[in-house]
This record gives structure tokens, sequence and C-alpha cells, in this order.
């Protein structure tokens, strides 16, 4: 009888697993709140430097179709803090005129566009003109509002058991992100997820006129909650430990960096 019981068991979990992963269920005129905390230490030649980012970033659900969704994003609130380089509070009307403050007016408020795709999670921003390349390339950034859009959406693949990993792959402007997934709990529509995976390429961006390049060799580890049912992350502890390069003008730099990145997602 107990054989049979865990075989019934076990059958009614794929059965769940197989309903939970349908892709992601949103509704029009829903607003997604995404908090990300992070702290980080970079070390290079000059000395050590810590700093502190609090951000909340708004996704509004303004239209879908059959496949998509329409987002609007924008970053409603930023703190930060860096040594030997300021402060800044969004919040603090003071700190708007400041140098910190101007050089983050433009990003404040700036309402961006992006198509999430129902089946995969994946979110694609719609490029208006004038828009500059920049983000992270795969190293989730307090400011990157792209990979705020991504971080917030989480699809178990079909048929996943606890204690089954699997990996993927992408490639995004020189940097190639890779990551490994093992499915460690479910609790009703709960699912915790650990992940590793590593970052590593050269990137290109303009800054202040200049090319600027930055060779990444990092190490991450994740542990997402996610409902499964919703495809809506809960919560993201991320921590990145490696070396970046950085080249600019002929002048380069090595940084060993380590940060802690907790995001928070409510809905």
């Amino acid at each position: 009888m107990k054989k049979i019981l865990s075989i019934a068991f076990l059958f009614y979990c794929g059965i769940s697993f197989a309903q939970n992963s349908n892709g992601i269920k949103l509704k029009k005129g829903q607003t997604i709140t995404i908090n990300s905390v992070v702290n980080s230490e970079t070390e290079m030649q000059m000395g050590a430097m810590k700093s502190d980012y609090n951000t909340t970033i708004k996704l509004n659900v303004i239209d879908e179709n059959a496949e998509t969704y329409t987002l609007n994003s924008f970053i409603a609130q930023m703190k930060m803090n860096i040594d030997g380089v300021g402060s800044f509070d969004s919040e603090k009307p003071e700190d708007k005129d400041s140098q910190m403050g101007q050089a983050m007016g433009d990003k404040l408020k700036k309402v961006d566009t992006y198509i999430l795709d129902k089946k995969t999670g994946k979110t694609t921003k719609v490029k208006k003109e004038g828009d500059e390349e920049g983000g992270s390339g795969g190293m989730f950034s307090v400011s990157d509002e792209d990979g705020a859009a991504n971080a917030a959406f989480f699809i178990l693949p079909v048929g996943k058991k606890i204690g089954d990993s699997w990996s993927d792959s992408t490639f995004s402007k020189g940097i190639t992100t890779k990551k490994t997934y093992t499915l460690k709990s479910i609790v009703q529509d709960m699912a915790s997820i650990d992940v590793v995976g590593t970052i590593t390429g050269t990137k290109e961006q303009e800054a202040n006129g200049m090319t600027m390049s930055m060779t990444m060799n990092n190490k991450i580890t994740e542990q997402i909650l996610v409902n499964i049912n919703l495809g809506l992350v809960t919560k993201n502890n991320n921590t990145t430990d490696g070396t970046n390069a950085m080249d600019m003008g002929g002048n380069q730099m090595e940084m060993n960096i380590k940060a802690n990145t907790v995001t928070t997602v409510n809905f």
C-alpha cells in the first residue's frame, strides 16, 4: 500500500509540475515592484572601495496578446553610497543638484518598454531613439533595468523533480553567462532553486566620450525562490566574486570584486 501511495504521490507531483510550467501569468494593469540591495567591495591598486546601493524599480503591465506581455519600467527610488565618491538619495531634493544626482538624473523616472515572452520568461527592450548601449552584460547592476526585468521572471522547466539539475548559456555584447540550476525543494507553489555559474568575456561601451573595455572573469552563486504557478521570482540572493580588468584610453586597471545582491519582488 505504501508503495502504491508513493507512486501515486510522484505521479501527482509530475502532473503538478506540468501544470505549473506553462509560462508567465500576469494581469493587465498589474504592478510589479523590484527592490535590490547591493553591497560590494572592489580591491584595486589604489586600495579597497566599498559601495552600497538600494534601488526600487517598478514594472507595469500595460498590454498583452496570446504570446507576450508589454511592460513599462522605471526606477522609482535609488540610494547609493560609494567610498571616496559620495552618496545619493533620490528622495532628498538637495541631492538632485549634487554631482552624483546630475549623473543619475536622466535614469530616474525614465520609462522604458519591454516585451515579455509568456513561454520563456525572457524580456526584450524596445529600443528608442537616443538609447545608449550599457547595462551589465550579465552581472546584475543596481541601475540595470534590463537585468531587473529579467530577474523578476523564472520558468521551471516541465518535468523537473527535486534534486534535478539543468544548465543554460547566454551570450550578449561579448559576455558569456553560464548557469547550472538545481531544484532543491517545492512547498505548494514555491520552488527553491540553487544556481552556480560564470560570467566571462569582454565588452566595450562609450563612457564620457571614450571607449571603455571591461574584461570579466566572475563566479556567481544564487538562491532563487520562485512562484512556479505564476513564473514570478519572489527573492533572489546573488553573490558575485571575480577579477575584472578595465581599459580606458590605454590606461589599464585590474579589480577584484565581491558583491552580494538581494532582490525581492512584490506583485
